[in-house]
């Protein structure tokens, strides 16, 4: 019999246990700028968790794959820059996620803004270029689309279609 994947951290297990619909991880290498220094500070609203031990450990690879195995996950949102910085890890996300559920933005600064919205970021000890992995929260229904994920606005343009 499989031994079943349980999240041991506490509050990671509690973040992906209360997470809703659309509601967005993070899962950053160790070079994220999260202190209010950074070149591209995260706001402070966004709870920020650090489980990077080592360099290496553990990778976007390592945390992302469990966290897709215990949560209800739809989607995967990666650089544009990814697929050509970073291939392995680009596949890496089309096998966890299915080719038809990774989205992808540009860097800069759409990236950058979309970890403002996310519930949470979490901070592991990976040094991959382009590796960072923004999870996205669903559960049986229509797929969320893209556009609504990255803009705060889409509902009140609702209004005006």
């Amino acid at each position: 019999m499989a031994t079943k994947v349980r999240l041991l951290h506490e509050r990671l297990a509690s973040v992906v246990s209360q997470l809703r619909h659309g509601e967005m991880i993070v899962v950053a290498d160790a070079g994220s700028g999260t202190s209010p220094a950074s070149l591209v500070p995260l706001s402070s609203a966004v709870e920020v968790i650090d489980v990077g031990i080592a360099p290496g450990l553990p990778t976007v690879a390592d945390l992302a794959s469990v966290l897709w195995e215990v949560g209800d996950f739809e989607a995967a949102i990666v650089t544009e820059e990814m697929a050509a910085a970073n291939p392995e890890g680009r596949q890496f996300v089309t096998d966890l996620v299915g080719a038809g559920n990774v989205h992808e933005l540009r860097y800069l600064p759409d990236f950058y803004r979309l970890r403002d919205r996310a519930k949470v970021f979490i901070q592991t000890g990976d040094y991959a270029v382009h590796g960072n992995v923004v999870l996205v929260a669903g559960y049986p229904s229509p797929p969320i689309p893209l556009n609504w994920l990255t803009s705060s606005a889409w509902f009140a343009a609702l209004d005006e279609a």
